[in-house]
């Protein structure tokens, strides 16, 4: 995309900013129209998906919803471009040193961790990556226009420090890795940590780089910021944004008080990215000018507002080569018909999010050491032939794991080969004496719920803050 239509897209998300309901849903309405009518002349997934809907309707709920299965099994005709192929993206995603490249010079390719129960490959184009900027700024511009917060940018140079899993496509280090790669502004202020790594390498990295702006999985800045509290940590960031996991107004103060500084939540998907961003005022908004959201029951029926779902349809009013519409994200959200204090029309959820518990394990040395549920996930998605996974401590040194091996590899071997790399990775955190066993049963969502979580405890200790452990 040239500066000009980039500039076009920044300027329209901004216009949009301080616009009345009437105006957000007429944006909302003529982009969702185009979209509609683009996705059944121009994609075949969705030419059959949608053949008993009538022409011209923009009627959600008469069009069938769709799930990340069901997308990935029919990859090459629900993409826009014939020259995409998941064979070829399966090739280039496989390829870590394809991470900060577009496919086929052209396309970011983002891949989810399977967090919702199925991995996945989300193809982005060039609206997609200039929404991905735009949109976050015009929240959180009020957050830096105070003195002390410009002087700690100035001081800072303005450096992000982004906590995301590295080593592969996802959305996190793959898109910043990318920005990185094309601006020359943003070439050296932008350096990533992996929740993989010790807690204790993080901070000593955070006291050397000592960045201006702090974003990333949740769980590992909650973490932060109690090691600042602590004084091993020694930062002094003008804004921080937890994102990826759920935060509480809790954490989202201690947070706050650790820093001294501005706290915005932010809600995102690979799929969409940013759904929504915290104002001033504490509340989520939704970028509805560019995605729409639609709260549903476990039979995809509408919930009323200020009612929590069971999941959550999205639809991308952006992204053209790979259609996202009536999307299931897996989520559960409340939106509310309140307009917010703080002046904006633009609509106010509530997340539930995916689920997933920080553990805490004693080290050989007796220390406490958290680890991440994305650091332990991504362990064993990385083994070849694993489909869907859960982790759940069972008790202080046993972790028992609910695996699904896809039906071309041997599931011994896969096995195997999760246990091993389970093992190594506490080793090699310092935390030794850790049985990790195989139960019987297949990974399933929680019977009440319907959630699919991938790490939590079924036990709980008296170990730092009452977490699990």
């Amino acid at each position: 995309m040239n500066p000009i239509e980039r500039g076009k897209i920044t300027l329209d998300v901004w216009r949009a900013r301080g616009g009345t309901r009437a105006e957000i849903e007429a944006r909302q309405r003529r982009r969702l129209a185009e979209m509609l009518s683009f996705a059944r002349r121009q994609s075949r997934f969705y030419k059959r998906h949608y053949a008993d809907v009538p022409e011209g309707s923009t009627d959600l709920t008469q069009y069938p919803p769709v799930t990340k299965p069901m997308l990935m099994e029919h990859f090459d005709d629900v993409v826009t471009d014939t020259a995409i192929t998941k064979a070829e993206v399966d090739a280039f995603v496989a390829d870590e040193t394809k991470i900060c490249q577009r496919f086929l010079g052209r396309y970011p390719v983002w891949t989810t961790s399977g967090t919702t129960g199925e991995p996945g490959i989300s193809v982005q184009d060039d609206t997609s990556l200039a929404l991905l900027g735009a949109h976050p700024d015009r929240w959180i511009l009020d957050a830096v226009l105070d003195i002390d917060t410009l002087r700690r940018l100035v001081k800072h140079n303005l450096r992000e420090a982004v906590i995301a899993i590295t080593g592969g496509h996802f959305l996190g280090a793959s898109a910043f890795a990318l920005l990185q790669r094309e601006s020359k502004f943003l070439e050296n202020r932008i350096q990533l940590f992996s929740p993989t790594q010790p807690l204790d390498d993080i901070i000593e990295a955070l006291n050397r780089y000592q960045p201006a702006l702090l974003m990333g999985y949740a769980s590992v800045i909650v973490e932060l910021a109690r090691a600042q509290r602590d004084g091993r940590l020694h930062i002094s960031p003008a804004f921080v944004s937890p994102a990826s996991e759920p935060v509480s107004e809790a954490q989202k103060r201690d947070i706050e008080h650790a820093f001294d500084c501005e706290v915005r939540e932010a809600y995102a998907a690979t799929e969409f990215d940013p759904i929504a961003i915290e104002c001033g005022h504490g509340n989520l908004h939704v970028n509805a000018d560019w995605v729409v959201l639609e709260p549903v029951d476990e039979e995809y029926r509408p919930v009323d507002l200020g009612e929590p779902s069971e999941t959550v349809l999205l639809t991308n009013l952006g992204n053209r080569i790979q259609p996202i519409i009536r999307y299931d994200l897996g989520d559960s959200i409340t939106m509310y018909d309140e307009h917010c204090s703080c002046g904006s029309a633009f609509p106010v959820i509530d997340v539930e999010g995916r689920q997933g518990d920080v553990l805490h394990f004693e080290t050989t040395d007796g220390r406490d050491r958290p680890i991440f549920p994305l650091a332990l996930s991504g362990v064993v998605e990385d083994v070849p032939g694993v489909r869907r996974t859960q982790l759940v401590r069972t008790g202080p040194s046993t972790i028992r794991i609910r695996l699904e091996v896809t039906s071309d590899c041997d599931d011994l071997v896969v096995w195997e080969r999760v246990r091993a790399g389970l093992e190594t990775f506490l080793e090699d955190q310092g935390i030794a004496g850790i049985t990790v066993e195989r139960a019987a049963e297949p990974p399933q969502r929680d019977p009440l719920s319907g959630k699919f979580r991938h790490v939590w405890a079924e036990q709980t200790c008296d170990g730092p803050g009452n977490e699990s452990c």
